[in-house]
């Protein structure tokens, strides 16, 4: 695994054997090296060259230290909504800001990276998940497998407008019963509408905020198909 870097993007690289491509983006606050572990439980035999990229956004993650982001996330307001239960409206009923820009930035990346590609997996962790999913509604030619790790929903008018132009793309969730970060119920909420693709699996599990084991290996299967 090496580092490189594409359309201003850093990003851990791992080549494969063939011209299938799994890009992955990482949750709040983590990095590129958050979630490539990974890959050696996902795909043993080095088939799949792996893109994990870093967010170009640094945030604050406390005790001095710093963290890569997609776009910003107000976490006092996420805590406060979520004491006052209103989380469902801080996320589903808008555009968190800044995430149309890097949505931008990352279909160049995606278009980059395809022309080396016969097929392009996308997905990631909570806020990479989003990241991940704004891309697929917006350019969903661009995807062949979508895998959302502990995502939600936002934008929710669009979600329901624009899920028709998905159906195509095979789609992977997952997410933890007693998530602290993201509800569950939210995740039940997105599910509802992805759910109407021609081929959806929704695989929860009794957590948190995180990618066990048994996720791991059902998204082994779910990448080999």
């Amino acid at each position: 695994m090496r580092v490189t870097r594409i359309n201003d993007f850093d990003i851990l690289l791992q080549e494969g054997s063939t011209k299938k491509s799994i890009i992955v983006l990482h949750g709040y606050g983590a990095s590129f090296q958050d979630l490539a572990p990974l890959y050696q439980y996902l795909d043993p035999k080095d088939e799949f060259n792996w893109y994990f990229v870093d967010g170009p956004m640094k945030v604050d993650i406390g005790m001095g230290m710093k963290g890569s982001a997609w776009f910003p996330i107000d976490m006092v307001g996420l805590q406060q909504a979520s004491m006052e239960g209103r989380i469902e409206d801080f996320f589903s009923q808008s555009v968190p800001d800044g995430i149309e820009d890097m949505r931008e930035r990352l279909i160049h990346l995606i278009k980059e990276i395809k022309k080396n590609s016969h097929e392009v997996y996308l997905g990631g962790f909570s806020q990479g998940s989003m990241m991940s999913l704004a891309i697929a509604y917006k350019e969903p030619e661009l995807i062949e497998r979508l895998f959302l790790l502990s995502s939600t929903l936002f934008d929710e008018g669009h979600v329901a407008e624009n899920t028709k132009h998905i159906r195509h793309i095979p789609i992977f969730q997952s997410h933890g019963s007693v998530d602290p970060v993201l509800p569950f119920f939210l995740s039940e909420k997105l599910k509802t509408y992805l759910e109407k693709v021609d081929e959806y699996e929704f695989h929860p599990f009794q957590g948190g905020h995180e990618i066990p084991m048994p996720v791991i290996q059902k998204l082994k299967t779910f990448l080999e198909k």
